[in-house]
């Protein structure tokens, strides 16, 4: 098959459209009525605003760290007696009631698995009118 040359087409230069939202109009023209000394204090407030919004990120920082320090601690002391208890029991079934104590557990467990593991569930979907 033959090449096509097909001819280049210039790209056309973007042009760009403004048009003004009608709810931002109300803001621009007070905005634009406000005499420096009103627009001086709007500024004044906005910026105490944002300085008391300031402080109260602050507050909520410091209190979040409080808050995840106490509670990684406290999951840290109720893993650690977990894991303390698990190695106790343990060490008690294994010197106390011998290994065979050990292997009916695990071999209650095995047949369980075996038994809730051992089929598999089809899934019929039918679609009827």
């Amino acid at each position: 098959m033959a090449r096509r040359n097909l001819p280049i087409q210039p790209i056309q230069p973007v042009k760009v459209v403004h048009y003004i939202d009608p709810a931002m109009q109300s803001d621009l023209i007070r905005y634009g009525l406000m005499n420096p000394a009103e627009m001086v204090r709007q500024q004044q407030r906005n910026t105490e605003l944002y300085l008391r919004w300031k402080a109260r990120q602050a507050e909520i920082k410091e209190r979040d760290k409080k808050f995840r320090r106490f509670w990684l601690g406290f999951g840290a002391l109720v893993g650690l007696v977990f894991l303390a208890g698990l190695f106790v029991g343990g060490w008690l079934l294994w010197t106390v009631m011998g290994l065979g104590a050990l292997a009916v557990p695990v071999v209650l467990l095995l047949a369980g698995g075996l038994a809730v593991g051992g089929h598999r569930c089809i899934t019929i979907v039918q679609h009827m009118h």
